[in-house]
């Protein structure tokens, strides 16, 4: 126990009652128990709670106050908190992990070993978040082009979502949302200690997806997908993949490179088939063909 520098056999004269109650106070607010401080003045925790209620007008256990003990250059783990979004708990778990830099200062308590008592420097956190947010930028973006690989428009509610997030952090906005698990907390540590050579960050552009239109606007200009073209010219899927990979259909004349899965080839629907059929395409074969099938299909 730390030594308060008391000795017993003084008599209760009015020095020692004010020095006696002062170590009380002290010991109270750095965490000891009513029943410990008893046992150190070999008194009742009856005794001590009256001490403090008459001395003092403390009825219950003194609140431990952050900003009476924080420092102009340092961030407490309730500022913590505040920044980054995270918890008490996690953030213990954190700097148990070694993800969150080691603190600068740790005060002197009874429950000293809670991060509650811990503190950082203020250019050691700033530096840690600017790297978190540097990853986290890059873990959204690599969630969005890995979607926008397979067939999902940009307008998906969980690309929205990060999209979106992401555009917040580029603003500034990123106070108290650093909790979300880009799964990058080791990567974040290793470039903080100088242990990885720095990772580029470079934005990617989405303008594309911003600006891309809907198979309405290409309506507008006559254009329409590989499945409403079929139908509309009564051919078969196969026959435009097969026309058009052998360049008898042209793009810009006949067809349109669509910006996104969905419209990935937009048509001229008497264009196209005005080519094909110029090409040599039988609608009397192809319509013998379908019904061949369609017999086949029942038997």
């Amino acid at each position: 126990m730390k030594n308060y520098k008391y000795k017993a056999c003084r008599p209760l004269t009015a020095e020692y009652k004010q020095a006696r109650n002062e170590i009380v106070l002290r010991m109270r607010k750095d965490g000891y128990s009513l029943q410990k401080i008893g046992d150190r003045f070999d008194v009742s925790r009856e005794y001590i709670r009256r001490i403090l209620l008459e001395e003092f007008d403390i009825t219950g256990c003194v609140t431990f106050d952050p900003k009476e003990e924080t420092m102009s250059d340092e961030y407490s783990a309730f500022d913590l908190m505040e920044l980054t979004g995270y918890d008490m708990h996690y953030l213990g778990i954190q700097l148990k992990k070694e993800w969150l830099p080691a603190s600068t200062r740790k005060l002197e308590r009874n429950a000293s070993e809670k991060i509650e008592y811990c503190f950082w420097k203020k250019t050691d956190i700033d530096k840690w978040i600017d790297l978190k947010i540097k990853y986290l930028k890059i873990a959204l973006e690599g969630f969005i082009n890995e979607r926008l690989k397979y067939p999902y428009k940009f307008t998906y509610y969980k690309i929205q979502k990060r999209y979106k997030f992401l555009i917040s952090l580029d603003s500034g906005g990123w106070k108290g949302k650093l909790s979300y698990n880009s799964r990058r907390n080791q990567e974040v540590m290793k470039e903080y200690n100088n242990l990885i050579t720095p990772v580029k960050y470079v934005p990617t552009d989405y303008s594309k997806y911003l600006n891309m239109r809907s198979k309405e606007h290409f309506a507008e200009k006559g254009l329409h997908n590989g499945t409403e073209t079929t139908a509309m010219i009564d051919v078969s899927g196969n026959v435009l993949c097969r026309y058009r990979k052998s360049g008898i259909l042209k793009e810009g004349i006949h067809y349109f490179t669509g910006d996104h899965y969905f419209q990935r080839y937009m048509y001229h629907p008497e264009k196209t088939k005005k080519a094909i059929l110029d090409a040599g395409f039988s609608t009397v074969i192809s319509k013998g063909q379908k019904e061949r099938w369609a017999k086949r299909g029942k038997n």
